[in-house]
């Protein structure tokens, strides 16, 4: 029975988190122009990327069954920021 238990508590723990962990804070630090490097040093490898007309959109998504979810994506064209994300300042 100690087993069944500990084995439902780890796959809930690992079902209770998916994607890339990021927070508002950091995704506000992304500025027009900035590199790639400097992007991933902020917000770490990103969760999805894809290509657009517009250029390549990286996309960062987190959900946990504690905080709920959140998704922001950035356009990188040349290696550079092209369209960093708008974070609303009530965003926590």
């Amino acid at each position: 029975m100690r087993k069944l238990l500990s084995t439902f508590v780890c796959c809930f723990a690992l079902i209770g988190c998916a994607g890339t962990p990021f927070k508002w804070d950091q995704a506000r630090q992304i500025k027009e122009g900035m590199t790639e490097a400097e992007v991933t040093k902020i917000m770490g490898a990103p969760y999805l990327v894809k290509s657009s007309q517009e250029g390549m959109v990286w996309v960062w998504s987190y959900a946990d069954t504690f905080s709920g979810s959140r998704s922001v994506s950035i356009v990188i064209k040349d290696g550079k920021v092209v369209k960093p994300p708008p974070i609303p300042e009530n965003f926590k």
